[in-house]
């Protein structure tokens, strides 16, 4: 019988193998698999779904320890992939020369970014029950339709609070050095636009959410001001660090 190590390999494998899928597609995406419309063509959504599989109806423990469990495998699935690959090669892994990964240090776009998103999360929280109760007034005046609408940019906004200090950081890791190397030769460096990309994609629409609620909550027009200010500086600042990143191709996003 088919082990789950075993099960999580060879789907992986035969997903990886598929021409349906367009590669790399999940290395520049937001993860929202819910609101995208090219899970179908991506590897990490099928793998995952495929793994899924039979677990529906579990506890809450059981969903967690399903989590870990799959954090498990893919771990000694990759480090398995490593070592065959290795092997192929004649390459020995256990005379690797010690290595030291050079010390990151933050840029103040990073810091700035990152403390955005905290800030955020403790508006929302401070915010819950106000902007709940001023929803609820909004749609007795206006629409049910109004509703959707503050749901949808509240989703949107903590969706990406976080995310944005993420990819910016990302989009920062060995910067001048990637940036500066005349060969390239792995293209190291599209990693760090395509995280920039995705970071000033996720920040246009924290804005426009945002804007949602500056329009409607008079009450909380100077924080959310704020906000929008934040935003839209560590944007600009975004694209001077990155000239020319909305042009990066993102695999199947931007083909």
């Amino acid at each position: 019988m088919e082990s789950k190590k075993e099960r999580y390999k060879r789907s992986l494998l035969d997903l990886a193998n598929s021409d349906a899928l367009v590669p790399g597609i999940y290395n520049y995406c937001d993860r929202w698999c819910e609101r995208c419309t090219m899970t179908q063509k991506c590897l990490t959504y099928l793998h995952e779904q495929e793994m899924k599989e039979g677990s529906n109806g579990q506890s809450a423990d059981e969903d967690n320890e399903s989590f870990w469990e799959h954090i498990r495998l893919a771990w000694e699935v990759a480090m398995e992939m490593i070592e065959e690959d290795a092997e192929k090669m004649g390459v020995d892994l256990s005379d690797v020369a010690d290595f030291e990964l050079p010390e990151h240090i933050e840029a103040p776009l990073e810091v700035q970014a990152k403390t955005y998103g905290e800030k955020m999360h403790d508006f929302l929280e401070q915010n819950r029950e106000f902007m709940a109760e001023k929803a609820e007034q909004l749609v007795m005046i206006n629409d049910e339709a109004s509703i959707i609408k503050y749901k949808d940019a509240l989703e949107v906004i903590q969706w990406y609070y976080f995310f944005i200090g993420a990819k910016v950081h990302r989009a920062h890791l060995d910067l001048e050095e990637r940036r500066n190397d005349p060969e390239d030769e792995y293209n190291v460096y599209s990693d760090n636009l395509g995280s920039a990309k995705i970071a000033i994609i996720a920040i246009q629409r924290s804005m426009d959410a945002l804007s949602v609620f500056y329009n409607d909550f008079k009450e909380k027009e100077d924080d959310i001001l704020k906000f929008l200010v934040e935003l839209s500086s560590i944007k600009k600042q975004l694209l001077q660090t990155f000239p020319g990143v909305m042009d990066f191709k993102r695999p199947g996003f931007d083909d």
